[in-house]
Formats: C-alpha cells, structure tokens, sequence
C-alpha cells in the first residue's frame, strides 16, 4: 500500500487540524488496532459503547504513525498529523472504497441468510486454481471488516471475493457502495435476523442493498429455489440462477454422499458434467454451483474448476468433520446457527453412513425475537422427521426444539433437554457411545466449540 495523505484527506472529506512542515506524506498502512500501528501509519480510531480509540492517539505518535483520523478538534499528539472527520467509521468505508477504486479487478460480493461463508470459500477455491484470490477471513463481513480485506489489496491480486453480512437495514447498501463490485451473489433468504427486519420480505429488502453499490450491467447471482429470490427481477443486471430446479440457468441432478465426499451432475447453458466436492451436503452442490457460473464468467475451463472444486476447505467450526482416538465422528458446526442451516446440517446427518448412532446436539439460534419460540419448534420438529437417533438440546431456547421433536410420532427417536451447557458437559462420558456420529449446532454466542473439545477430552480419557 502506498497512498499520498493528501489523496486520503480529499477521499474522506476530511480536514488537517495540524499540517505537516516537513512534507513527509506517504501512508503504507492503515490500521484500526493501536497494537498493530508502525511508521508510516494511519490509524483510524473507532468509537464504541465500551471504548474510545482516540485514546491511543498518543500511543500510535510514539510508535511512529504518519497521521490519525479524529472525530475531534483537540491534538492529543503534535508528533503525529490529525485529520478531522465527523465520523471515523464513515471515513474507514470512504477510504476504503477509495483504495477499492485503484484496482480494476473483479470483486465477487456474497450475502444472504445462509450459507455466505462456505459459498465464498467455494468460490474463491475454484478462481484460485487461475488467479491470485484475495477473500473475506473469518469473521471479517462487516462495516469494519469489510474495509479491513480490502485494505489487504496489492498489485498482486487479481481477483477478490468478499462477504456481506448485516443484521439491519442499509448495512449492506453501505458495504457494496463501499466495494463497487462486479458481481453479486444472494445464496438465500431465511430468518436470520428477523428480530431486527420484520419478515422475510424485509430480509430480502435488505439483502437486495447489494445492487445499490453494484456496477451497472453486472450480473446477480441468486438461489432460484428459494421462493423468495425466484421473484428478483433487474433492468439493470442480468441475474443468473442456480439450484436443483430444472428451469434454473445452472441446475444440479444426482446428488449423493460417500464417505466425506458429494457427488452431483452439473448443467450449465452449454456443457454437463460430474463434480465432486470434499464436503457433505446438498447446500454445497448449491454452493458448487454459482461458483461454477463465476467461473464460467471468468472464463476459467472445465478442468479448472474441477480442480477448484477438489481444493475446497471449509472455514473452522462450519461442518468440520474429525474422528477421535475412540471412534466417534463429530461433526462441528458450530460458528453459527439458524433454522435453515440447522435443517441443512441435520440432512447432512441424517444421510450420513454411520456404524452407529447418529447424534444430534442442538443449541440456542439467536436474534429471532417474537419468531423464537415457533421456529425453534419448527427446528425439532424437523429433526424428529429426519433418520437420526438422538436428539439433546441445551440452552433456554433449545427446550422448543425438544418441545417441537416430542410433538411428533416418530417413537425411534431419543430426545432429551438440558437448560445449561456445563451440566450437559458434566453428563458428556455417559451420553456418548462408541461409534456414534455427533452433530453440534447453534448460535455463535452459545460457545458450542466447549462441547467440541469437551467431546475430545472425554474421548482420549482426559480430566
């Protein structure tokens, strides 16, 4: 990174409360974190409920930082350049489309309900097989991290692929102004966030903020089986469908699973082929296919993206699948939950081949508001229709879903609720048998990774 502070302060709107004398003015970095600040820096200091970072304006000074944003017109340091906004984080999305607006590459944007992760992480898998990929790590799909990947932008990069995320209105509208990019692409429209949009139809307003940053005449790509998204429609963009259904421009048919691999048919408008995919489930055939149809953009062949395909690794805690030194397979899903992807992992549970039980442990989905209650219902009543065994479900809302799988017939099915996620810890040794495959799902702030490494403690005989 090289930008001329003069360029930034003109970018951002900003004004300087202390020009320099000495007309030193080039920034090779820019950084948020006081910790990560070094010479030739210009540190963005955030304000939140709990922290004002303009308080280590004097901290970065010392460290060597060239110049600081500030929301207000005192110096805190006449060692280092304070230029005043009126909203830092304002400025941390102004400058970074800025620095976005230097590269003429292909930037691939993904949001929706479910799904976002995996699906960027599938699409950057296959167009790294042909191009220097730049993706979204972990976490980073917000108003904060979204400027923090592209800041991550070098000559090198040929192509970057970025997650959206956002729990209200106009969040996503100022994250794909913020990227300008050249691609869309909505995996799905479900509840997530439902507390904070209303309904569905709000959700699907929300998700559609993406075309408001996205370039004139480029394409979106979206889940023509979802009910929702089957009825976009665009003057302005082509949109290019996907899914199981046959009336979609990219389809899938004879999806199956075998061991820790899926296996599908693909058609596109002009070739059909196999794929196979080192992951479980019939949403990453979802996933393989609009990264199929970016490739295809893009002009990569058919082996390519066979070979993408086969490079795939699935981020940490989404669908992860280990065997411990006792012979049970855990199935670790547990960065996130909703109900959709709660049903999609208990599928991929249900089909699994396992030489035991098939076990199912099922935490709180958070952020459902009045929705709750049914939904989590709806949850078990799913999972007590599907092929599994064993069903524990832990946490105050999670006794819905044992209330929902209780409410049907199906007699083969075990089901047992815990309020507290320690006592269901405590419980682990005489829970689990040898040879039993164990599914763990639910909202990030539910921790549901303790029981993960708990399992594993339990199975190599630890205290």
């Amino acid at each position: 990174m090289k930008l001329v502070l003069q360029d930034i302060i003109a970018a951002i709107g900003g004004r300087c409360l202390n020009p320099p004398s000495s007309g030193h003015n080039l920034i090779t970095s820019i950084e948020i974190d006081s910790r990560k600040v070094g010479p030739n820096t210009l540190f963005v200091p955030l304000i939140g409920e709990r922290f004002n970072a303009h308080d280590f304006i004097p901290d970065v000074a010392a460290k060597g930082a060239l110049a600081t944003l500030t929301e207000e017109t005192t110096i805190r340091d006449e060692n280092i350049i304070h230029i005043f906004v009126a909203s830092t984080q304002k400025a941390l999305l102004d400058l970074a489309a800025y620095y976005r607006s230097l590269f003429q590459i292909p930037v691939v944007a993904v949001t929706g309900s479910v799904g976002k992760t995996s699906t960027k992480d599938m699409i950057a898998a296959v167009l790294s097989v042909k191009f220097n990929v730049l993706k979204t790590q972990g976490n980073f799909n917000n108003e904060i991290g979204l400027p923090l990947t592209l800041f991550g932008l070098d000559e090198g990069h040929e192509v970057t692929v970025i997650e959206m995320g956002m729990n209200h209105f106009n969040e996503i509208h100022r994250l794909s102004v913020t990227a300008a990019p050249n691609m869309g692409v909505i995996t799905n429209v479900g509840t997530s966030h439902i507390e904070n949009l209303g309904s569905q139809e709000g959700i699907l307003k929300a998700k559609l903020e993406i075309l408001d940053g996205l370039q004139k005449g480029a394409p979106l790509f979206v889940n023509g089986d979802d009910k929702l998204l089957k009825t976009v429609t665009s003057s302005e963009h082509p949109i290019i469908t996907y899914g199981e259904l046959e009336t979609n421009d990219y389809y899938c048919t004879n999806v199956y699973s075998e061991g820790h691999m899926t296996y599908a048919t693909i058609i596109t408008p002009k070739d059909t082929y196999p794929i196979a995919i080192p992951a479980l489930g019939i949403h990453m055939v979802y996933n393989s296919l609009v990264a199929i149809a970016i490739a295809d953009q893009l002009g990569l062949s058919k082996q390519d993206i066979l070979d993408g395909l086969m490079a795939y690794i699935p981020s940490k805690m989404r669908m992860n699948i280990t065997q411990t030194k006792q012979g049970l397979t855990v199935m670790d899903d547990t960065y996130n939950a909703s109900p959709d992807s709660m049903k999609a992992a208990l599928k991929v549970l249900a089909d699994y081949k396992a030489p035991g039980r098939k076990v199912a442990i099922l935490g709180d989905m958070f952020e459902m508001g009045d929705f709750a209650p049914s939904l989590h219902e709806e949850v078990g009543r799913y999972a007590a229709m599907q092929k599994i065994d064993v069903l524990y479900a832990v946490g105050d809302l999670a006794e819905h879903i044992a209330k929902g799988a209780k409410q049907c017939e199906d007699k083969n099915l075990e089901v047992s609720y815990y309020t507290d996620k320690q006592t269901f810890i405590t419980d682990l040794a005489q829970i689990l048998h040898e040879n039993d495959t164990v599914l763990l799902k639910a909202s990030r702030g539910m921790q549901f990774e303790e029981i993960v490494k708990a399992i594993g403690k339990v199975n190599d005989n630890e205290k």
